[in-house]
């Protein structure tokens, strides 16, 4: 009895059932019962009211941000305006180029002649009515003279002709004379007056040569070729020497193509040069080349510069003779610089850019936003662009309210939703 009892004590071993054991797993179990089925419901339902939420939400944004899905509810469209208003334009056109001759003078010879005096080399810098080129004028003075000297014998024999028309057409009113000794009289004449317009161009041929024997600086420039010597003989259309104008200069500065519109004559200009960093040039813009350069879509702007010389008031402050010379003046050609053209607009009509529809051509528009919330298009005529903002000539008036968002999905009367945005930094 004793050994069952010490056998039934034993704990089961080796997969053998413990009852003690399942009964404490039993009421384990019991305790963790699970949750009700209505916590889930809550849960769910929460979930379903946040989803439904952000759902509501995110379809009122696109129907008050997307014109499209605006008109398929029938809602007014959601647009940007601004206010049509007047102010001042200013835009800055900007090209780098290089320095050039602001004139160039090819000077030629109209006499045959032999060459006495050259006084003036390459790069130097003479004054208008300086002596360039002196020709020897004696055969021109000889000339000259003998000339005179027929055109004084041509009319001596023109008095002489004409008394003897006048006693031979006396004779002939006195019967005493015949028509053909007054015919050869008044022949006579005739040809002493032709015999004087011949001396008399030759004379002023020769008066006209020996004015020309010197030559002399028709500008202020600088000696850009010299091309003859003395004792050369020269002639006729021969170009004999080059000058060109220092006192001012052209910056040839490359724009591009799309500002061609708003370059115009006589705008002013600040040049400045790596050369002079501290330095900005003033000019105004002389001539516009209209041909585009096909490769790199740029036109040619030139730009008037007074190029003042290094020792410009040397004269008035030390009293003494001011001899300029080629290196005298700091603008040189072929220095490259960098150009800003200033195009003003003041007191004028404008709308941000955004606002414009097919601003290319004849066809810009706008779309205009009337008392009652409906938009109407409206032709426009452009002027001046700058900084973001275009100039409009006509076709609208301060005030009125232009869309500068939404616009490209809008037709003509829609019902639209403006929010009023200022670009104008007031």
């Amino acid at each position: 009895m004793k050994e069952t009892a010490n056998i039934s004590a034993r704990p089961i071993v080796h997969g053998v059932q413990n009852p003690q054991r399942d009964a404490l797993s039993t009421r384990r179990q019991e305790f963790a019962a699970p949750p009700p089925k209505r916590f889930y419901w809550i849960v769910f339902a929460v979930v379903c009211c946040l989803l439904g939420f952000l759902v509501f939400k995110t379809v009122l944004h696109l129907i008050s941000t997307d014109t499209r899905k605006a008109r398929i509810v029938h809602a007014p469209s959601p647009v940007e305006s601004v206010p049509v208003r007047r102010q001042t334009l200013e835009e800055v056109i900007g090209g780098s180029g290089t320095v050039q001759q602001f004139n160039t003078v090819q000077l030629t010879t109209q006499i045959t002649a032999r060459v006495l005096e050259v006084p003036v080399w390459i790069g130097d810098i003479v004054k208008k009515g300086d002596l360039l080129v002196r020709w020897d004028d004696r055969l021109i003075q000889a000339t000259l003279d003998a000339n005179r000297q027929f055109v004084e014998t041509s009319n001596i024999k023109i008095k002489n002709e004409t008394r003897q028309v006048e006693r031979y057409t006396a004779l002939e009113k006195q019967h005493m004379g015949t028509p053909l000794d007054l015919e050869k009289a008044e022949i006579a004449l005739a040809d002493a007056y032709e015999q004087l317009a011949k001396a008399t161009m030759g004379l002023r041929e020769a008066e006209i040569a020996l004015e020309r024997v010197q030559m002399r600086a028709p500008i202020e420039g600088i000696v850009l070729e010299r091309l003859v010597n003395p004792d050369e003989i020269t002639h006729n259309d021969q170009i004999v020497m080059k000058l060109g104008a220092i006192d001012k200069v052209l910056m040839a500065a490359k724009v591009t193509e799309e500002k061609i519109h708003s370059v115009q004559l006589g705008l002013p200009a600040e040049v400045t040069f790596p050369a002079f960093p501290a330095e900005t040039f003033q000019g105004n813009v002389f001539k516009i080349d209209p041909n585009i350069d096909p490769v790199t879509r740029t036109f040619t702007v030139y730009i008037q510069i007074e190029n003042r010389p290094y020792i410009k008031a040397a004269k008035e402050i030390y009293e003494v003779p001011l001899t300029l010379r080629a290196e005298d003046y700091r603008l040189k050609p072929g220095l490259s610089g960098f150009a800003h053209i200033r195009r003003t607009a003041k007191d004028v009509t404008a709308v941000p850019s955004v606002a414009i529809l097919n601003p290319s051509g004849d066809q810009a528009s706008v779309f205009v936003v009337d008392r009652s919330g409906h938009v109407t298009t409206r032709k426009v005529h452009l002027g001046i662009v700058a900084n973001a903002m275009t100039e409009v000539t006509s076709g609208l008036n301060e005030g009125e309210k232009v869309v500068t968002v939404g616009q490209l999905y809008l037709k003509e009367n829609d019902k639209v939703h403006s929010t009023s945005k200022s670009v104008f930094g007031k």
